[in-house]
C-alpha cells in the first residue's frame, strides 16, 4: 500500500475530531488486549448448569461454574467449593465442609442450600437435567424427585450454612469428584426461568456477560472470586467453525489462543513458525486393541495375545499415521488422570519375540491360525489397515480389514460379537476407576473384549468401596498390572491435544480434560 496523502480540505475542528477517534481506537485496542480471545467451533448448546450436556458448553461454563473439586495443572483433584469431606462410617454417604466466604456473581453468599438446590433442579422432571444428573441416582430419595413425587431430595441435608450431608443407597466413593456445576439458588426468583442468558449464577473466576449467536460468547472477570481476581479482563470465545480459519486468525493476531481440531493439529505440527507457541497434553482417552477370546480360539493363549501386542510399532503408528499427534500408551489409564501409574514398563516392538511366541503356541509363521477380521469404523480405517498389514506381513497371521457403520459396530461390540478391534474410551471424571471399571471389569456392559479375571474384578470391587485415595490408587495399579501382564488387551496410543498460545499469553493450562479455567491467565505487553 502507498503512503496516505493528507486531505488538504479538512478543517482543524475535524482534524481534532479524528485525533479523538484515533485515541479512542487505541484505548479500545488496549482494552481488547486484556480479554483473552480463543476459539470454539460452534455455538454452545446451552449456558446453564442444569441442562449442560455437551463439550463446547463445558469449555465456556467451566470458567463460570464450580463443583466440590477442581483440577490442578497436573490433572490432580484439588478442593474447590468443598474444603474437605468425611465419609460416613457405613460408607453410605459424605459430610461436606463447604468453603466459607465464597460469593456468587450476584454477590449472594454460596452455601449448603445452593448445593441442595442444584441437585434438586437436576432431578426435577421437566428441567431436562443434563450430564450431571446421572451422578445423583445413588442418593436416597432421588427416584422420588425424578418421578415428580416431591421436590425435596431426602438424602441431602443442610446441616448449617457451610455443612452438607449426603446419603446414598449404596457406596459411591467417587461422589466428591464428580463434575457438578453449583448454581445460585436465588437467581430464578430474581430473574425468572429464562435467567441463563440474562445473568450469571456461578462462583467461578468469570461471569457470563453476553452470547451473540454465531459470533461469540463473552465472559467478564469476577473481581470477588474466592481464588483471587483474574489476571485478565475477560474471555471472548469466538465461534470459528473451521480449524484452518482459527489458525489463520491466530496468525493475523485475531486470536490469542487456539484449541486445534485433529486435521489442524497436523498443519500446526508441520509448520516451524508455531514451534514455540505449541502447548500439548495427552487426552483422557485410552485406545486399545480388543481381542475377544470367546470368538477366536488362538486368543485364549496368552502367548498369542502377547505376540499381537509386541507385533506392532507404536512409534511408527504415531509418526506415520498420526504425524506425531499422539503418545504411546503402555497401560489402560492415561497420563494426568488420578491413579495413573507412570512406572509401567514400555511395551516394545519385538517382531522376533512375537514370531517365537507364535511358534511356541503352535502357530509357526502364523500357520494354522484361522482367518480373522480386524474391525472398526471409517475414521479408524488407516489404523486397521496398518494392523492387518503388520500382522499379515510380519507375523503371518491371516488378518483382513473390515470397515463398518459406527452405530452397528458399537452395538455389536457391546454384545461381545466383535473378535478383533481397535477402539477408545474417554474418561467422564478424573479418576482411573472410570477406565478400569467400565472397560475391563468382568460384568461391565462396556467390557467389549470380554476379558475376565477374578483377581482383577475383586480389586475393582474393593476399590469402589475404598475412600482413602492413596489406597485406592494402589488397587488401581495392581489391577492394571494384572490386565497388562495377562495381555488382556493391547494398549496402543493416546491422542494428543494441541493448542497455540501467543508468547504474551501466560498461565494457560491444557490438561487431559481440556483447558483449565482461565483465572490464572495473564496477557503481557
Amino acid at each position: 500500500m502507498g503512503a496516505v496523502r493528507p486531505n488538504r480540505g479538512v478543517r482543524k475542528p475535524m482534524k481534532k475530531y479524528l485525533s479523538a477517534l484515533a485515541i479512542a481506537a487505541a484505548l479500545s485496542s488496549t482494552a481488547l488486549a486484556a480479554d483473552l480471545r480463543t476459539n470454539i467451533n460452534a455455538d454452545p448448546a446451552m449456558v446453564d448448569p442444569i441442562t449442560y450436556s455437551e463439550l463446547i458448553a463445558g469449555d465456556v461454563m467451566v470458567n463460570v461454574y464450580e463443583g466440590f473439586v477442581a483440577l490442578d495443572g497436573d490433572g490432580n483433584v484439588v478442593p474447590a467449593l468443598a474444603e474437605s469431606w468425611t465419609a460416613h462410617d457405613d460408607g453410605l454417604g459424605f459430610r461436606f465442609n463447604l468453603r466459607p466466604g465464597v460469593k456468587f456473581h450476584s454477590r449472594r453468599d454460596f452455601g449448603a442450600k445452593d448445593v441442595k438446590y442444584t441437585f434438586e433442579q437436576l432431578l426435577i422432571p421437566g428441567n431436562r437435567g443434563g450430564l450431571n444428573a446421572r451422578y445423583l441416582d445413588n442418593i436416597v430419595g432421588s427416584k422420588a424427585v425424578k418421578d415428580g413425587e416431591t421436590t425435596d431430595l431426602e438424602g441431602v441435608k443442610v446441616v448449617d450454612d457451610h455443612t452438607l450431608d449426603v446419603r446414598f443407597s449404596s457406596q459411591d466413593v467417587l461422589f466428591p469428584i464428580y463434575p457438578f456445576f453449583f448454581m445460585d439458588s436465588g437467581i430464578v426468583d430474581e430473574l425468572g426461568e429464562d435467567w441463563a442468558t440474562k445473568a450469571s449464577a456461578g462462583t467461578g473466576p468469570f461471569s457470563f456477560k453476553e452470547w451473540n449467536i454465531g459470533r461469540n460468547v463473552a465472559l467478564e472477570a469476577f473481581p470477588d472470586y474466592w481464588g483471587g481476581a483474574p489476571g485478565i479482563d475477560g474471555v471472548q470465545f469466538l465461534i470459528v467453525p473451521s480449524g484452518d480459519t482459527a489458525v489463520s486468525m491466530y496468525e493475523a493476531g485475531e486470536l490469542d489462543l487456539v484449541y486445534a481440531d485433529t486435521p489442524t493439529i497436523r498443519r500446526i505440527l508441520k509448520d516451524p513458525q508455531f514451534e514455540s507457541d505449541i502447548i500439548k497434553s495427552p487426552a483422557a482417552q485410552i485406545r486399545y486393541l480388543g481381542m475377544n477370546q470367546n470368538l477366536y480360539e488362538p486368543f485364549k493363549d496368552v502367548r498369542v495375545r502377547e505376540a499381537i501386542c509386541i507385533g506392532f510399532d507404536r512409534n511408527a503408528m504415531i509418526n506415520g499415521l498420526y504425524q506425531g499427534a499422539a503418545f504411546p500408551l503402555y497401560g489402560q489409564v492415561t497420563p494426568g488422570v488420578a491413579g495413573y501409574n507412570p512406572n509401567l514398563k514400555e511395551i516394545p516392538y519385538d517382531p522376533e519375540r512375537a514370531k517365537a511366541l507364535l511358534a511356541e503356541a503352535g502357530y509357526p509363521n502364523g500357520d494354522g491360525m484361522p482367518p480373522i477380521k480386524v474391525t472398526s469404523t471409517e475414521p479408524n480405517k488407516n489404523d486397521i489397515t496398518y494392523f492387518a498389514s503388520q500382522f499379515k506381513e510380519v507375523l503371518g497371521i491371516p488378518v483382513e480389514v473390515e470397515v463398518v457403520e459406527r452405530g452397528t459396530h458399537i452395538k455389536r461390540m457391546n454384545a461381545g460379537e466383535v473378535p478383533f478391534f481397535p477402539w477408545g474410551w474417554s474418561a467422564g471424571y478424573p479418576d482411573a476407576l472410570y477406565f478400569l471399571s467400565q472397560v475391563w471389569y468382568g460384568p461391565s456392559t462396556y467390557n467389549r473384549s470380554r476379558w475376565q479375571n477374578d483377581e482383577f474384578d475383586a480389586l475393582i470391587e474393593k476399590a469402589q468401596g475404598t475412600t482413602d485415595e492413596q489406597e485406592r490408587y494402589k488397587m488401581y495399579n495392581q489391577a492394571e498390572e494384572i490386565l497388562i501382564n495377562d495381555w488382556g488387551t493391547c494398549p496402543t496410543t493416546v491422542r494428543m491435544q494441541v493448542a497455540l498460545a501467543k508468547p504474551n499469553v501466560k498461565g494457560v493450562a491444557l490438561t487431559p480434560f481440556r483447558f483449565l479455567p482461565f483465572g490464572d491467565v495473564k496477557i503481557t505487553e
